[in-house]
């Protein structure tokens, strides 16, 4: 079913190109050129460039069985084939047990089986097919699995600055309506621009009333990068762990 399923969204082009997770012939390494050319391109044109970092809560437990039901159907998954996939969700429930006290049970109604291979396919389809994209009209999204990272370059800061509080507004409404939420407290922003021209702007970012942290140094799948591109931060943390 993983083949099928998977041969199906790639014939007909469903999945967003740059989700680069859980996806034949692509891996982190992609993810990081892709961002490094998108970085690079922007400093050559003497552009800032600022990477939102989003961390979805729970991701793989958060994920809605009717929404994504209602997504599989609209890309073409019907019929026998979605009765098989809503018969492979389990109807289970749960319930709190406080000493000898317990609650009234409930049935799980969202998340994935993860560690299997069918849930990580199924968490792309419903996080990463077109919709999330489309939230964002005028950034790029680069997506690894459930990490999210915008992107947006331009030269003037003031314009970069309000075309992302205006695209997380976006991205907001998408996140409600499928009801999943973004940690505001561990998502963050790197502002990339060149060692030798200081960008002469305050940002304030911010996401869903939150404001957003600035750092100057953030984990992209697996590889530390600093606002300069030095590799600095990087290198240290390799070295230790060879040591």
């Amino acid at each position: 079913m993983y083949n099928r399923i998977t041969e199906f969204v790639e014939q007909y082009n469903i999945l967003y190109p740059c989700q680069l997770g859980f996806r034949k012939n692509n891996s982190t390494s992609h993810a990081l050129i892709r961002l490094i050319n998108k970085v690079s391109s922007a400093i050559d044109q003497r552009e800032t460039t600022v990477g939102v970092f989003l961390d979805l809560s729970k991701a793989f437990d958060a994920l809605d069985h009717q929404i994504l039901f209602t997504k599989l159907e609209h890309y073409g998954i019907r019929d026998v084939a979605l009765q098989w996939i809503k018969s492979y969700f389990p109807c289970c429930r749960q319930f709190v047990q406080i000493n000898q006290t317990c609650s009234s049970t409930l049935t799980i109604k969202c998340g994935v089986p993860q560690e299997s291979i069918l849930g990580p396919l199924f968490f792309i389809l419903y996080i990463h097919v077109n919709d999330l994209p489309r939230a964002s009209k005028l950034s790029e999204l680069l997506l690894f699995a459930d990490d999210t990272s915008i992107f947006f370059s331009h030269s003037n800061p003031k314009y970069l600055e309000n075309v992302l509080n205006n695209e997380f507004l976006n991205i907001d409404v998408w996140s409600r309506c499928n009801k999943l939420s973004i940690n505001t407290q561990k998502t963050n922003y790197v502002i990339f621009s060149p060692s030798q021209r200081r960008v002469n702007h305050s940002f304030s970012l911010s996401f869903g009333g939150q404001p957003l942290t600035q750092s100057n140094v953030t984990k992209f799948p697996g590889v530390y990068l600093d606002e300069h591109f030095t590799w600095k931060h990087h290198i240290n943390f390799v070295c230790k762990q060879i040591a």
